[in-house]
């Protein structure tokens, strides 16, 4: 009887001890799935915050600033007769307004902070004062216009309206860019641009016109809105219809005289550098 009840009691212990280790390895399974639940949940919300992060940094850097209006303040300024180039005016002062965009060619920048781009300048305007080149000042001649400066023939034609030498420059921009952002809402540009310009001369009381093929690189340093930067811009032809010529102080024996006399175009060379404060928006 005694072995009976020892029997038993021992196979309800055993019993009891297999349900309770059942119930610690159910009990640890849930644990287990509780934790990686809750280690997904905070995997997909850090990655949530990670994202939104990332589309705010992307929108205040580059979208909000994808558009740009340019002050400039133009430093040197020249245009060269492409016949005589001892006749180069040399500009006073020169100042332009630019308003453009930059259209990013990918969405996510290379290496979290590069982005290249095509610059659209939709509208350029600037304006140059020359003074007469320092050659001609002295001696009082010239050698295409300008009747009133030879000096030797003041008794024979009517001064010129002296109106000063202007030049008013209407002009777009097309061309890669280069943009870097090393750090924070600090940003490094640098672009190469064709300049298609319709171009105006005014000489005293001679105005000239024409197309003229300007090319232009640059480099600016921008934080947040605001932007400094400068460019170099050439054409290597310049040609201006309309200006007038004086025979009297031209080099007869020059191989394009009877060319220049025949044609009111008058052919140029120009070349700039620019200051600039740029607002990115």
């Amino acid at each position: 009887m005694m072995k009976k009840l020892f029997w038993l009691v021992l196979s309800a212990a055993i019993l009891t001890g297999q349900g309770v280790i059942a119930q610690e390895t159910d009990s640890q399974a849930q644990s287990f799935q509780k934790e990686d639940s809750l280690l997904q949940v905070v995997s997909n919300l850090s990655d949530r915050i990670q994202k939104a992060e990332e589309e705010t940094r992307n929108e205040r850097i580059w979208k909000k600033r994808a558009k740009y209006f340019n002050i400039g303040y133009i430093t040197s300024q020249t245009l060269t007769d492409k016949l005589d180039d001892e006749a180069e005016w040399k500009n006073d002062f020169g100042v332009s307004l630019t308003f453009g965009k930059t259209y990013y060619l990918h969405k996510k920048p290379l290496l979290n902070m590069i982005k290249f781009g095509i610059d659209a300048t939709w509208f350029e305007l600037s304006y140059a004062k020359y003074s007469e080149p320092d050659v001609f000042a002295e001696t009082g001649s010239y050698t295409r216009a300008y009747n009133d400066y030879s000096s030797d023939y003041d008794d024979y034609y009517e001064e010129d309206i002296d109106l000063g030498i202007h030049q008013i420059d209407a002009s777009m921009h097309v061309g890669p860019s280069v943009t870097v952002n090393p750090v924070g809402d600090l940003k490094v540009a640098a672009y190469f641009h064709y300049v298609p310009t319709y171009s105006m001369v005014v000489i005293d009381d001679s105005f000239g016109h024409g197309y003229v093929s300007n090319f232009a690189f640059g480099a600016s340093v921008a934080y947040k809105a605001i932007s400094v930067g400068i460019e170099h811009r050439w054409a290597k032809k310049a040609t201006y219809n309309g200006l007038s010529f004086d025979e009297e102080g031209m080099d007869y024996d020059a191989p394009d005289f009877e060319d220049a006399i025949e044609s009111d175009k008058w052919k140029m060379k120009s070349k700039s550098f620019r200051v600039f404060l740029s607002f990115r928006y």
